[in-house]
């Protein structure tokens, strides 16, 4: 227990030293320096308006979004693996982000569609809400007729295909600006996001975290099996509902911001299981939590530090641009679960 707890406030000392260093290279200013940094974290000024302004409206607003965002889906992620009992279960590979990206489409391509929405606030948001709520339907009601857990996937994968032929119909019958809009919305980005609406994100993924640590004890038991957790009074089909309404309310507030990086969702569990060594949710929810905030940090300092290497490298004469932090969890993330896989099976070797 002593081990494990080292390991989460390791977790939370190296992710303090992230936020401060993402805030510190978040921009090309050069007049912030990382006493400045830390002095505005700590006492919320650092005693000059100019500094305080660009560290509060431009470098600290993409680090709290990385945060909440991490937090959000990587909970999510760990969720649905402990549900369907597959590693590889995440908002993809079920089919809710298919949903929210469908319904996200319909309100940058069609007109009529975003018309609906207009008198919302935020017409993504409730565009995502709606698509995320599809998802959970449709995902029901697979789980109602297919009982074998892979077999569940499987058929949340294909439909996650069939969503995705729907959306290229629009992008193939959509205007050029559309198309541009929807391309840099799929690839992700945490700098775009508003002050409000980064509080909006905050305030779900409160909510959200809430409901997944009243389920720790029903995700332990459904670790086993599901006769198993009947077996202590659970009541399988309420608890199946509250995971999937609740993984897909936050798959619904987080993408319509951020774009497609769920693939967080996959990684932050696949790198917590071995650190924490422990099935529990009492350790591996920190832990996971802890290492999507780590990653997304970590993607954010990358996409905003090699920008102009990366421009150079390509022979690419033109201004650098932030790399889509997507593309970029995309490859760290996929590099890190093959290291873990292998080195997984080297010591099943050596045993």
């Amino acid at each position: 227990m002593k081990k494990r707890f080292v390991i989460i406030l390791a977790l939370v000392i190296i992710n303090i030293g992230l936020i401060i260093t993402g805030i510190y290279f978040g921009g090309n200013a050069k007049s912030i320096s990382i006493n400045d940094v830390t002095e505005y974290l700590i006492n919320g000024t650092t005693g000059d308006d100019t500094k305080d302004s660009i560290i509060g409206n431009v470098r600290l607003p993409p680090i709290l979004t990385a945060i909440f965002v991490g937090i959000g889906l990587s909970l999510c992620g760990l969720m649905l693996q402990t549900l369907f009992r597959n590693f590889l279960a995440s908002p993809y590979t079920t089919g809710m982000t298919s949903g929210v990206l469908l319904f996200a489409a319909f309100t940058i391509f069609l007109e009529g569609f975003s018309n609906i929405f207009s008198s919302f606030n935020n017409e993504l948001l409730v565009a995502g809400w709606i698509g995320g709520l599809v998802s959970i339907i449709l995902l029901i009601i697979i789980a109602s007729i297919v009982k074998d857990v892979n077999d569940i996937i499987i058929v949340s994968l294909l439909m996650s295909y069939l969503l995705g032929g729907v959306r290229s119909y629009l992008i193939a019958n959509a205007e050029g600006h559309s198309i541009m809009n929807y391309y840099f919305f799929t690839l992700g980005s945490l700098m775009g996001v508003r002050p409000e609406n980064i509080l909006l994100i905050a305030s779900c993924t409160m909510v959200f975290l809430t409901a997944a640590i009243l389920l720790i004890k029903p995700l332990n038991a459904l670790l086993f099996g599901e006769q198993y957790a009947k077996s202590f009074g659970l009541n399988i089909k309420q608890i199946r509902l509250l995971i999937l309404v609740s993984t897909g309310f936050i798959v619904g507030s987080i993408i319509p911001f951020v774009g497609m990086i769920t693939f967080v969702g996959v990684i932050a569990p696949f790198m917590a299981r071995p650190l924490i060594k422990t099935s529990d949710h009492k350790w591996l929810m920190p832990t996971t939590l802890l290492a999507g905030v780590f990653l997304m940090l970590s993607c954010h300092i990358i996409s905003i530090k090699y920008t102009l290497p990366f421009n150079y490298l390509l022979g690419l004469n033109r201004p650098p641009i932030m790399l889509p932090i997507g593309s970029i969890l995309s490859i760290v993330g996929g590099v890190l679960v093959v290291y873990l896989v292998v080195s997984r099976e080297k010591v099943k070797l050596t045993n």
